[in-house]
């Protein structure tokens, strides 16, 4: 680069500055009002140690209630596996029932058709009673 150049870059440059002086100040001096506002005028929230210790003191009781929690979930848990055991059970049961009372009625609505021969030999085997 010549020196021709350096020199005309130099003007050029000194032009700009003295042209947009005051608006670069203004800038310089809206950025620095804005670091004032926010940084030195609000204040800073300091907590006390006692109320720090209040704070942990409740994040621990959280801590051991979320515990809690969560071994009564695992009880619900298993509580809820017992309860679908003995609901099956329970269906079982009914439908034993239902098909021993099917049995039942049969034999019952067969009674009606037997004749006396075979009334005393159906009460004589259900009895244990022989001649």
């Amino acid at each position: 680069m010549t020196t021709y150049k350096r020199e005309k870059i130099i003007t050029e440059s000194k032009k700009f500055i003295l042209a947009n002086y005051k608006t670069a100040i203004k800038i310089v001096f809206a950025l620095f009002l804005l670091y004032w506002i926010l940084y030195i005028l609000t204040p800073n929230i300091k907590m006390s140690a006692d109320s720090k210790e209040k704070i942990d003191a409740l994040n621990t009781q959280i801590d051991s209630l979320e515990a809690g929690q969560k071994r009564l979930d695992e009880n619900i848990k298993v509580f809820n596996q017992e309860i679908i055991k003995v609901d099956k059970k329970i269906s079982n049961i009914k439908q034993e029932k239902t098909i021993i009372k099917e049995i039942y009625h049969e034999k019952i609505t067969d009674v009606d058709n037997y004749t006396d021969d075979e009334l005393d030999s159906f009460f004589a085997k259900r009895y244990g009673y022989t001649r």
